[in-house]
């Protein structure tokens, strides 16, 4: 578990890196609305992390740590996704579920 600011931080950083890593790895004939997810998700994911960047998630709490645990989990999943290459339209899915725990833990750090 992330239980330093720096350590949340970074777990939103992998959250933005994995969106970014998806949208490299979407193939060209991927479905429109597949690719409009994706580029959705990454935007969402790049302002969750500038935020917290910005915010520094200095707050301590179980609740925070918790939202963290479960970024990081959701994190593992994506990551594996992408290396396992799963379909992309399966893994919009689970890239869209961890940039909502991003958006909760930062939602959780302010309050």
């Amino acid at each position: 578990m992330a239980a330093t600011a720096r350590g949340r931080i970074d777990e939103l950083f992998e959250n933005y890196v994995i969106a970014l890593a998806a949208v490299d790895q979407c193939p060209e004939s991927a479905d429109g609305e597949v690719q409009r997810r994706l580029a959705q998700n990454v935007e969402r994911a790049e302002r969750a992390f500038a935020d917290a960047a910005a915010d520094g998630l200095h707050v301590d709490s179980a609740i925070l740590e918790d939202a963290v645990k479960a970024l990081a989990d959701a994190n593992t999943t994506s990551r594996g996704s992408l290396r396992d290459g799963h379909a992309i339209g399966a893994l919009v899915t689970d890239l869209e579920r961890g940039t909502e725990l991003a958006v909760k833990v930062l939602a959780v750090a302010r309050g």
